[in-house]
């Protein structure tokens, strides 16, 4: 008879019992992954440093979010063995969405969740939103120096730039907003909780954006070094929740 530690799936069972072409992922119980093979890069476009720096259900479509968070809660409370599968909608780099089919497992002692997806986008007809407009951002603290991806200077209706400071996207915010981010920002390196805010940006022509904003603050020698995370434009979800 199996123990519990033999019915949980480690990685040396996990990476053997999916196929190669598969995309695999791990996540810590927090949300967080850990890890991810070649196929999981490609189909989405992010990379592992962007992937890790929000949880996983950041990148799940809306509409599809509280499922797979409650099915992924069920799943680590039934215990040893248990395995589901979910249908869900990913948020790939360049704003547009894929479907993908999802085998998860949970190993307890690790505190670890295995993951194997294949792309069904193709095979399955599915409905989603127009393009998100989303970007990724790392921010050295030490530097004060920021790094920016396409989709953020997009957001921003700036051009890109090698590097900026903090203070740079500071001053795109909204006069309204600006202390209330700004506290946010200081609570994670202070705190090393994750970072999540809704604010309003003024675009150069005016425009006024509602964004929203998840990520992470990473350590090094019991000090905030790097802060990375994802931005996306909410606008249009800000204005018809509101008008309800």
């Amino acid at each position: 008879m199996a123990t519990a530690d033999e019915e949980q799936p480690g990685a040396g069972e996990f990476e053997g019992a999916v196929e190669s072409e598969a995309m695999t992922a791990v996540q810590d119980f927090d949300g967080y992954l850990l890890s991810t093979n070649g196929a999981y890069e490609a189909v989405l476009g992010w990379s592992l440093d962007e992937l890790s720096a929000v949880p996983f259900w950041e990148l799940v479509h809306p509409e599809d979010q509280d499922r797979l968070v409650e099915d992924r809660e069920r799943l680590v409370l039934q215990g040893p063995g248990r395995m589901v599968a979910d249908r869900v909608r990913m948020l790939c780099r360049d704003g547009t969405h894929r479907l993908i089919h999802w085998d998860i497992w949970a190993n307890a002692k690790e505190e670890r969740i295995y993951l194997a997806g294949v792309d069904v986008s193709d095979e399955e007809s599915f409905v989603t939103d127009k393009r998100f407009l989303v970007g990724s951002w790392d921010w050295d603290v030490s530097r004060d120096h920021a790094t920016w991806s396409d989709g953020m200077f997009e957001i921003y209706g700036l051009p890109p730039m090698p590097g900026h400071t903090l203070d740079i996207a500071l001053q795109r915010l909204h006069e309204d907003d600006r202390l209330a981010v700004a506290a946010k920002v200081r609570q994670a390196l202070s705190t090393g909780e994750p970072y999540t805010a809704t604010h309003r940006i003024v675009r150069p022509d005016g425009a006024i954006r509602w964004l929203y904003s998840a990520g992470r603050v990473y350590t090094g020698a019991g000090e905030p070094r790097r802060m990375r995370g994802l931005t996306w434009d909410i606008t249009d979800r800000w204005h018809s929740a509101t008008a309800r």
